[in-house]
């Protein structure tokens, strides 16, 4: 089956919020180990942010193939709830944007959080319902 415009575009928007987010990965690494420092209970665990960081590429990559290439109804409904989740993670973003935050990490994260929405947005087009084998407007999926 030919891929569909919508998801074409969604492919398109979801690459681009994963390599933006692995930018902000790299621009926010140094805080990040050094709250990681900073905790006496996680001082000693500093391979915790690099695996957290290649679990979120192996989530990531798996939930692309199997919404962009093979498509898989459980894996859209993923994307679906990291988008939800995304929307609180604006909200935190702008909260620490409000607290004196750095502005660039921050704006990076808004942009990453609106491409992966917007991404999810697509996956309920009519042409990336049928792509998904689901019903469009009470009709069978073709």
């Amino acid at each position: 089956m030919q891929r569909p415009a919508s998801i074409v575009r969604y492919e398109q928007l979801y690459l681009a919020s994963f390599v933006l987010g692995l930018v902000a990965s790299g621009v926010n690494w140094q805080g990040r180990a050094a709250q990681l420092a900073a905790n006496p209970a996680l001082a000693s665990m500093q391979w915790l942010a690099p695996l957290s960081l290649v679990i979120g590429i192996v989530i990531a990559v798996t939930l692309w193939y199997f919404t962009a290439r093979k498509p898989s109804a459980a894996a859209k409904w993923v994307v679906v709830v990291f988008a939800a989740l995304s929307v609180l993670g604006i909200g935190g973003n702008i909260l620490t944007l409000l607290r004196g935050g750095p502005v660039f990490a921050v704006l990076l994260g808004v942009i990453v959080s609106l491409l992966y929405i917007a991404a999810a947005v697509l996956l309920f087009r009519p042409d990336a319902k049928i792509w998904f084998g689901e019903q469009v407007n009470g009709d069978d999926p073709a």
